[in-house]
């Protein structure tokens, strides 16, 4: 483990022009003393490579996209003057055949997803909003352009560790809780994803399985033991 004083690794994109057998030069601006530089790959939409860099310290955190001259620019920077949970709140998701990704952030003060434009960097809404938030990302669909989620304390009076799972279109619209019932969740779809099965519990209270189509409760049994 390191200390105070030691040398430190300083990880930095590197490109190489394979045919004409050449470094091409990578601005190291944007990477300045870097914890990390993460995630490198090429999207054929930008014509570019991207890669995640988080700052040493935490607080600052970005998404680059670097063109095959060597410049880079910023397509995601998120800043806190405390710090930036970039181990269990994050969330990044280039969507396919589209110049869009999908965000985590803490920014509003509670942890949500935002829709981004990757060729502008501008954020193009929020996909999801209010005093809760998201604990995870299940499933993203590029075709209908759905995203299921579990997510916490969005039920007034419940324990706000309790976890529930909803679904929400990338333009924030048609945002539809998928779990009812006083207790934590987990969910098992079928395997065309058009039914699926709810189990909740809590310390007080055996589980209960309940056969879900959308919002429509079709059948619910309490039992110690699985369905």
């Amino acid at each position: 483990y390191l200390k105070p004083g030691d040398r430190i690794r300083h990880p930095r994109p590197r490109l190489f022009d394979v045919a004409a057998r050449k470094t091409v030069p990578v601005s190291e601006a944007l990477f300045e003393d870097p914890w990390s530089v993460s995630d490198p790959a090429w999207n054929a939409e930008l014509g570019a490579f991207t890669a995640e860099y988080n700052r040493r310290g935490h607080q600052v955190l970005r998404v680059l996209a670097i063109g095959c001259d060597g410049a880079v620019r910023p397509i995601v920077e998120e800043r806190s003057a405390t710090f930036i949970e970039y181990a269990n709140k994050h969330f990044c998701r280039f969507l396919e055949g589209k110049r869009e990704l999908l965000w985590m952030s803490e920014r509003d003060g509670w942890n949500h997803l935002y829709r981004y434009d990757t060729a502008s960097g501008r954020v193009l809404n929020a996909v999801t909003r209010g005093e809760w938030v998201v604990r995870s990302v299940e499933r993203v669909d590029d075709a209908t352009g759905r995203v299921w989620l579990t997510l916490s304390g969005l039920r007034p009076g419940e324990d706000p560790y309790y976890l529930h799972h909803a679904r929400v279109n990338m333009d924030g619209s048609g945002f539809t809780v998928l779990t009812t019932g006083n207790g934590t969740h987990d969910i098992a779809w079928s395997p065309d994803r058009r039914y699926l099965i709810d189990s909740f519990s809590r310390v007080d209270q055996p589980p209960v399985h309940v056969l879900r189509d959308g919002e429509t409760v079709f059948h619910g049994v309490s039992s110690h033991l699985p369905l």
